[in-house]
Parts: structure tokens; sequence; C-alpha cells
């Protein structure tokens, strides 16, 4: 291949590299995924899906062109140094753990709301080894980074509309996530960029320039702040008081003296008047100040953090070398769950803490090579390169970054411009005499020039990544689009079952890594089928297809106890008892105190009439925590049966401050032992709850026909006639049987 011919397969390797900051205004169905993902509708988890996809089509694509360009010239190979093999270390480190880890098929392939795992890494190690090997000199990674800056414009645009009120916000009604789906991810995506519009701001000598990264700078700061994330937040101060020392430090001038002042001064008075006011009506009717003020060792989200952390080191201490592998933080969260956890969600995959994520991930080894390549980095701009101004404004960033990441955790956009940070630290270290005008016009590849073994690697290279392409990108993608219009079908009322079925097939027969989320959906589904209107025979074939499923994904995830969950409650729909305790113990082995087992252990033994034991079972749950309102139900429920009302009393009053809640289980739980003085108190409740309901006025006329307190019954039926008119003539029927003396 000539020399003109590499050099264009080059250029469009830069040109598509500065088209990939673009991802991080795809949401799978929007308009920036039609103009980069063209024929994409929507997928499942949108926001993830569409973004990943788009990067890993687009490196896997330029990674095709980057290696026959280095196949046919060394130039464009990547030169080694201390971050480069520290990266390299780190994907390396990652691939041992996910093929001795727990579960190496998660630790692969992830799940679409995540989508990360090996598969990702290997991505983001061919994007970087791009970025080092073609990015030869400062214009072009101006022109790269100049790409992220005018993306981070357009999104910093989109979160002001929501601010407006403009657009829809995703996550949360007061939490700006603009594109990226997520606050969190929206917070450090922006703070990349503000460092490099500073880097810019002082870089840049055209005037024009100059006030247009101002002016952005100017308006992407407060978006930061109305993320309301608290770790990004803390570390963009931090990150902009160090740069101010630095420049101080390092320049010494009397520009970059006044800027610290300014900087520090500004900082300095925020704090004090935050400090002043922290108790006042406009820091506590401000959402974003109020996560501030009130953050304490007390507070729900720091309590949580800490034990979470807790049971990510327990995790550790289990596999300390290599951990347990990417995308396995869900079986050290069950094994080592803390019933104190209950006011949070009740199934975590992340520690929330970028040390433990790594400890959990890729153990000791993972760890010290991640965080080899933020100290060689740091080492590279204070040893390896002149720029003060580099130095300063990267040395903070990093900061930063780590600063957020410690509460927090990486997600495809900060990992996409972590290692492109680093890629820039890379070049600058890199010696003059390596650098453009010092090299020679052509230099031999891998093979001698002419050698058909180029073209047959070339041949290799790109039946590889055509492989890729479809088994790694198109049959995910195909299958996620597959899973959500399952989904939308679901949500139509008049839809057939036959029809959900079918969609269920299409997306199993894809064979994915999605095939572990579309069982659950179909687990749910299942589970609300049995009150359809449809036939018997087909509620079994529901119910028997989603029990096939469940104990597919048990097989292939052995040792998580949300899959013997999700079975067990199948079973227990499908009358299995004995088998979903079975099942249920396996699960309980797995997580020895998720709340959720012994509920659900109850309920199997309370349809076997073991009343005693579901009770004993109950206690020990409601005992790890009184306060979990759903523990104290239950326990109450288990007390009734029992025929131990008092008790059941006494639960309620100490977590409620009443004697009795709107609850159906409890109702029932009274019905069943005839306690309709119970049951009606109850449906008074709920009908306080809701006067409008029809239903819960005609249940409560049923109490009182038990009570025998017909004249009440009547009454009740007469308000649900008056509520929901299309009822008057089985109203009057009911009516005029209870006045006759009859039991209707």
């Amino acid at each position: 291949m000539s020399q003109k011919a590499v050099s264009n397969l080059v250029l469009i390797i830069k040109i598509g590299l500065c088209v990939l900051p673009a991802l991080a205004l795809i949401v799978a169905g929007n308009f920036f995924a039609n103009i980069f993902l063209p024929g994409v509708g929507d997928l499942f988890f949108p926001f993830i899906t569409g973004k990943n996809f788009f990067f890993r089509i687009v490196v896997e694509i330029l990674f095709a062109l980057w290696a026959t360009a280095a196949i046919f010239n060394k130039k464009y190979r990547p030169r080694p140094s201390p971050i480069f093999w520290a990266v390299l270390a780190t994907v390396g480190v990652l691939t041992l753990s996910t093929i001795f880890g727990e579960n190496p098929y998660r630790s692969f392939w992830s799940n679409y709301e995540r989508m990360e795992g090996l598969v990702t890494h290997l991505h983001l190690l061919a994007y970087f080894i791009m970025l080092i090997s073609v990015f030869k000199n400062e214009t072009d990674w101006r022109r790269f980074f100049y790409s992220s800056i005018a993306v981070s414009f357009i999104i910093t645009i989109y979160s002001y509309l929501q601010f407006m009120g403009k657009l829809e916000i995703h996550q949360s009604s007061d939490r700006l996530d603009a594109t990226l789906g997520n606050s969190t991810y929206l917070a450090i995506f922006l703070i990349f960029n503000i460092f490099l519009l500073v880097y810019y701001l002082f870089k840049d000598e055209r005037i024009f320039a100059r006030g247009l990264f101002a002016f952005i700078l100017f308006i992407e700061v407060p978006i930061v702040f109305l993320t309301a994330t608290r770790g990004a937040i803390l570390g963009l101060i931090g990150g902009a008081v160090l740069f101010a020392l630095l420049l101080v430090w390092l320049e010494g001038s009397r520009r970059s003296k006044v800027l610290a002042s300014g900087i520090i001064g500004i900082v300095l008075a925020l704090s004090g008047a935050f400090f002043v006011l922290r108790n006042t009506d406009f820091i506590h009717k401000n959402y974003v100040l109020k996560r501030f003020a009130d953050i304490s060792p007390q507070e729900q989200t720091v309590k949580s953090r800490f034990t979470i952390w807790g049971m990510a080191f327990e995790g550790f201490k289990e596999h300390p070398i290599l951990g347990w592998g990417p995308e396995n933080f869900n079986l050290v969260f069950n094994k080592y769950y803390k019933p104190q956890l209950w006011p949070q969600e009740p199934w975590f995959d992340r520690a929330h803490n970028v040390i433990f994520d790594w400890l959990i991930h890729g153990g000791i080894l993972g760890l010290l090579a991640y965080l080899g390549a933020f100290i060689l980095g740091l080492y590279t701009l204070w040893k390896k390169q002149s720029d003060k101004l580099a130095t300063a404004v990267f040395t903070a960033l990093l900061a930063a970054y780590f600063s957020h990441n410690f509460f927090v955790f990486d997600n495809l956009t900060s990992y996409f411009m972590f290692f492109a940070v680093l890629g820039f630290i890379h070049f600058l270290a890199q010696p003059a005499s390596l650098k453009p005008g010092f090299e020679s016009a052509k230099k031999p590849g891998f093979f001698p020039a002419g050698s058909p073994f180029q073209y047959i690697a070339v041949v290799f290279v790109f039946i590889a990544v055509i492989f890729s392409l479809y088994f790694v990108n198109i049959k995910p993608l195909l299958a996620g689009q597959a899973l959500l219009n399952t989904l939308k079908d679901m949500a139509i009322s008049s839809q057939s079952v036959d029809v959900i079925l079918g969609d269920f097939d299409k997306v199993f027969g894809y064979n994915t890594f999605g095939s572990g989320e579309a069982r659950e959906q179909f687990s749910s589904y299942a589970s609300n089928a049995l009150a359809f209107n449809v036939s018997n025979e087909l509620k079994i074939k529901v119910l028997q297809k989603a029990i096939s499923e469940m104990e597919r994904q048990v097989v292939e995830n052995p040792k998580d106890a949300r899959s013997y969950l999700f079975l067990s409650a199948l079973y227990l729909k499908g009358g299995k008892i004995d088998i979903a305790l079975t099942t249920l113990d396996k699960a309980q082995e797995l997580s020895p105190k998720k709340q959720q087992i012994f509920f659900l252990r109850a309920d199997a033994l309370i349809g076997k009439g073991d009343n005693k034991k579901a009770f004993e079972i109950l206690k020990e749950a409601y005992d790890f925590d009184p306060a979990y309102s759903e523990a104290a139900k239950n326990m109450a429920l288990g007390a009734v049966l029992n025929n131990q009302s008092d008790y059941a009393e006494e639960v309620l009053m100490k977590t409620f401050g009443n004697k009795i809640v709107a609850d159906q289980n409890l109702l029932t739980a009274y019905a069943r032992v005839g306690n309709f003085k119970k049951v009606r108190d109850i449906w008074l409740l709920f009908i306080e709850k809701e006067p409008q309901n029809a239903q819960y006025h005609v249940n409560l006329a049923a109490t009182y026909r038990q009570l025998g307190d017909r004249q009440s019954a009547i009454k009740e039926l007469q308000n649900a006639i008056s509520i929901n008119p299309q009822f008057k003539a089985q109203g009057e029927q009911f009516i005029e049987e209870i006045r006759a003396g009859r039991n209707p």
C-alpha cells in the first residue's frame, strides 16, 4: 500500500476520533442517534445503550483502519510510555479477573443497564492506542478537544432548557441530566471539559477563541452545581483551588497571582456565606444547597455509603488478588448485605467508590494498575514534560476526577474523557526527536515492504472486525430493540398474550447478554398474567415458559441470589411450594440477611399452612431492623395469623404510630382469622386515602355485611353507585338482596 493511501487512512481515523465525543449527545432514538446511528431506533436503557453501541461500532471500524496503517507504516504504532504500560496493565488485570472471576460471562458482557465489562475496556484500550498513535502534534489534539468542548456546549444549552422547563428532566425533577440521563454522569463530563476550557483559554492566542472559551466556561460551571452531585461539586471546587495554587507556584507571574487570589477569594466567600446561612430557609428551600447542608454521618446516603464500603471490604478480603471479576459487585452486595440498607434500592451493582469498586472488579492488582495510570500520569506531568500550564490544569483535573469518583463510579463518558487526557499527557512527554519534522518520510511496517503477508494480515484484521461488529454490536443491538418493543406491547392492555410470548421468543432467540434482563421482565409479566382475563391454559403456558427461562437464568448465574428469588416467586405462583422453598434456601445461602428472601419464605410456609414457622421467619427479618416498614407489616401479619393480634398492634404502633395500617396483606390476614372489625377499620383507612375509589366502598360494604351491619353496607353501596354510575344496576341488586335479608 502506498504511503499516500496510508496517510488518507490516518486522516479518516483522525476525523473519526474527533467525531467520537458526540457519543455524549446520543440517546437511542433521539435526533443525534438518528444522525450517528442511522436506522437504530429506541433501545432498552436508551441513555446507556445508544452511547455504547455508537462508541463500540466506531472504535472497531477505526481500529481496523488503524491496524492497516500500522501494518504498512511503523510510524503509526503506539510509542511505549509509563502511561501506556499502566493502561495496558489495567486491561490485562481485568482480563485475568474476568477469566478467573465468579461470573466470567457477566464480567465480559455486562448488561444493558451498565454496558461496561471487559468488552468495553477492550474498546477503551483500542481507542487509547489509536489516540496516541495517530495524534502526532498539538493541532491534532486541539481539534479533538475542541470537538469535545463543542459537544459540552450543546449539552450545556440542553441543560439550561431543562432548567427552564422547556425540556424534560429524566432522572428527577430537581437534578439536571441532559442527554446523559444521569446527573452524576453529566457533572463529571462537564468537569473534564471545564478544565479543557481553562487550558485552551490560556493556550489559544486568538482573542475570539479566548472570548468564546470564557463564555462557555462561564455558563458550564453553574450546570455542574445544578446537577446537585456533591462529589463532583466538591471535586470541582477543590480542583479550582488546586489549579490556582499550582499556577502561582509554577509560574509565579503577577497575572497568575491575581487569578489565583480571585479563585480562592470566590471559593472562600461562597463557603463562608454557605456556613453562615446553612440553617436558613434560603438554603433549605434550594435543593442543591440543601443536599450540602444535610451532609452528616447520620444522613441516609452517607450512612449507606459507609455500610456498602464495609461490605465491599469484606468481599475484597475473600478474593484479594484478582477480585470477583468486573460487574460482579452484585454478588458481594448479596452475600454481605446489611439489613439496615432497606431504605436504599434493593440491588446494588457498584460500591459507589472507585477504590472499592476496583478492589472488587480486579482485586489489589486491578486497583494498583488503575491507580498506576493516575500516578504515572501525574509523574509524567511533573517530570517528563515542560508545559507548566498543562501541569497545573491536568493535575487539578485528575484531582477533581478522583474526588468525584470517591463517592460514585465511572461510566463510558467519564472513561472516554479520562483516557483522552491520559493520551494527551502521553503526547506531551514524547521527545521532540519523535514528533513531526524529525520522522523519516517512510518507515517499514511489521513485514518487508510489498510483502504479501501485509495484505494477509489486513484481511485477518477486517474479518475479525466484521465478526466483532456482528456479535458484539449488531446482535445485542437488535435484541435491545426487540426487548423494548416487547415492553411497549406489554404496556398495551389489549395486546394478546400470544403476541407478547412471540416478542419474548424473538428476544431470547438472539441469545445475547440481554437475555438476563429480558427474563426478569418476562417473570414479572408472567406473574401479572395470572390475573388476565384469558384461558387457564394460556396462563399455564405463560407461567411455564417464564419458569423455564428463569431456570436457565439460575444455571447461568448460580451464585446470584436475585435469580433464585425471581424463580422461587414463579414457583409459588404455580403452586410449587416445596420446590420454591428449596430455591429460597439456596437464595438465602447466597444472601443470608436479605429481608425479601425471608418474606417470600414466609409466604410459601403460609401457603402450606405452617403459620408458626412463617411467624418465626418474619420475626427474624423484623428483628434485623424494626424500623423497616415492610418488615413491620409482615411481622404484624404473621402475628395475626398466629392469633397474636395484640402483638401485631404493638409492632404497628412502634413503627407507624398506629395500631392499624392500610395494607392489603394485613387486611387479608385479619379476614382469614375472622376479625372483620379490623378489616373494616383498614378499609376505612383505604377510603380515607382514596375517597373516590368505588371498589373500596364495595369492599367495605361486604365487610359491614359480614359484621351484620346491613344499613352501613347499603350506605357504602350507595356511595359506590354515586362514584361509579356504571355500577348502579349491580349495586341496586346487591342492596335489594341485603334488604331482603339475603347475603349477596
